[in-house]
């Protein structure tokens, strides 16, 4: 039975807690189901409360762990069997396929340009984000490779264009494409990397321990709720931190969905959903720092922005949280403690007015924004249900894993040998992650 542990998931809990073993020697199978590492803090802008970019600090750590040599990357990756062992577990792994090789595409992006149809974005198409059937996961991507959509491979975008789909010959009874303008391109740069016959493949580990790092999600509010889905302007907070984002579809640009033009009065809900029948029933924790550091931002980028937070509760927990608070009352961000009720659109403006009860003074009240802004929460990552059935752990009602013991058995299971870190155990911020995962690190390098 191999010393080496697997870490499930690839956020940055799980790069810090591969890494962490790594430095003590141990062979780590780093794992994600997504064709990229990074997990959600690659997407973001900053980091509050110091406001440091996101990707400049996960970047080099992500490729750290692509070069370092007791660590395997194993993307677009997932676990269907797991068999508890005297000595460890036995892993069935399923790595889909990416119909590309990955020992010869080197990222040139000639495919992308090539292919014909672009679809929305899954995380930035409300915003107008948008990405080719075969594409890369974000520029620092790692590994720095194109997948292909499984949608396009098996001909489901005939309707929107795909080159591939009008094919009566099954790609995997057939290893040259005539018609796929991404095999073209790649093979005009000599590469001949894109591989639509490639299948899944099924891979076989012998691990002594597992660290689940599964992440978490931003919530989705209910269609309707403050007009959200109805209204164009009506947008999430992670969408805003989008919108923010050099690298996100507006190159950093804060403006309007609807007509593209830079917003000058924006408007958050903080707690967005929160205790209704489809909403978060919990505080994520994180949420009043993510609006403090979005509309100081959003003050940086233009400071004659009129910026306002709705909210009931100020959480600031943590180390400088509540200076950070401070520096955004002194940047001029409006704080407001109020019960928000209501949201309308203006049909010429496209301005969204809410109505609001004031929590101070008990008076009704009626604002217009140019954009609204909900904080609707984090939750337990989709993966999660599936993951405690086959490693045979256990999630709490809200769908988190739940710990062995919080006080005596911090970030354990009920299954010895299986460990938490990160978003897996609950709401959490970068910095409470990074911590967790060097403690589960050593609670698996030292699993007898």
């Amino acid at each position: 039975m191999s010393d080496s542990i697997l870490v499930i998931g690839g956020g940055i809990a799980g790069i810090n807690c591969a890494l962490n073993a790594a430095r003590y020697g141990t062979k780590v199978y780093l794992m994600d189901d997504t064709p990229s590492i990074g997990g959600m803090m690659a997407r973001l802008d900053k980091t509050f409360p110091t406001n440091d970019c996101s990707i400049c600090i996960e970047a080099p750590q992500m490729y750290e762990v692509d070069n370092e040599s007791n660590i395997e990357i194993l993307t677009n990756t997932e676990v269907r069997k797991v068999k508890k062992t005297a000595a460890g577990f036995e892993v069935r792994l399923i790595k889909k396929a990416k119909f590309i090789d990955e020992e010869k595409c080197t990222g040139c992006g000639a495919c992308i340009e090539a292919c014909p149809v672009s679809i929305p974005d899954e995380m930035d198409g409300k915003i107008g984000g948008t990405r080719k059937l075969i594409y890369m996961a974000f520029p620092q991507a790692v590994p720095n490779k194109a997948v292909l959509d499984p949608e396009c491979r098996y001909g489901r975008m005939r309707e929107n264009g795909s080159c591939v789909g009008g094919c009566v010959v099954d790609c995997s009874q057939c290893r040259e494409c005539p018609i796929a303008l991404c095999v073209k391109a790649c093979q005009k740069e000599g590469k001949d990397a894109v591989r639509l016959w490639q299948a899944n493949q099924n891979l076989n580990i012998d691990v002594k321990s597992i660290v689940v790092a599964s992440g978490i999600l931003s919530a989705e509010p209910p269609d309707g709720l403050y007009g959200y889905n109805q209204y164009a302007n009506v947008i999430t907070n992670l969408q805003f931190e989008r919108l923010m984002n050099a690298g996100g579809p507006t190159a950093g640009q804060i403006i309007r969905p609807s007509d593209q033009k830079h917003a000058k009065k924006i408007g958050w809900i903080q707690c967005a959903g929160r205790g209704l029948t489809k909403g978060v029933p919990y505080c994520s924790k994180v949420c009043c720092m993510i609006a403090a550091k979005q509309v100081i931002i959003t003050k940086e980028h233009d400071s004659s922005v009129e910026t306002t937070i709705f909210y009931n509760d100020l959480k600031a927990y943590g180390k400088g949280f509540w200076g950070f608070y401070q520096k955004a009352v002194e940047n001029g961000v409006r704080y407001v403690r109020a019960r928000p009720y209501d949201a309308f659109e203006d049909p010429e403006t496209r301005n969204i007015k809410i109505r609001y009860e004031d929590l101070d003074t008990g008076n009704l009240a009626e604002e217009e924004f140019e954009m609204l802004v909900l904080s609707t929460g984090l939750i337990a990552s989709d993966r999660n249900e599936r993951l405690a059935k086959v490693l045979n752990i256990e999630l709490d009602e809200l769908g988190f894993f739940r710990e062995k013991s919080p006080m005596l058995a911090p970030l354990e299971t009920n299954v010895e040998g299986i460990y938490l870190c990160g978003g897996a155990t609950g709401p959490i911020d970068i910095s409470e992650s990074v911590v967790q995962a060097c403690a589960a690190s050593m609670k698996a390098i030292l699993t007898a």
